[in-house]
């Protein structure tokens, strides 16, 4: 596959796709050197010169299982862009801030 330039996904991935903590080292960097050329592929911005680009296509768009390292990482991208994930966090509440502690319940003679 051909390599378009760097690719950056400031809006989705700011601190970088190596930092997101979603990739692997080798995925990361596949993304960063011909995520341009997978998107405009994707896209169809441009058309596929070589036979590695024909298979991309054909994987991402389901007319073939998805077997190529290129086509996981644009998958991946995707599932990481477009799906919400939802997270779970633990958090405690504030109390009322009117009332302080033990106020209510302690009774003095």
């Amino acid at each position: 596959m051909r390599s378009e330039g760097k690719f950056y996904d400031d809006k989705n991935f700011p601190r970088g796709f190596n930092r997101s903590g979603d990739f692997t080292i080798n995925e990361a960097d596949t993304l960063e050197n011909f995520g341009r050329t997978m998107k405009a592929l994707y896209e169809g911005q441009i058309t596929p010169v070589e036979e590695s680009e024909v298979n991309f296509i054909k994987e991402i768009t389901g007319q073939q299982e998805v077997t190529s390292h290129y086509a996981r990482c644009w998958v991946k991208y995707l599932n990481k862009t477009q799906n919400k994930s939802i997270t779970y966090t633990l958090c405690n509440t504030q109390r009322n801030s009117n009332e302080s502690y033990g106020e209510s319940d302690v009774e003095f003679d």
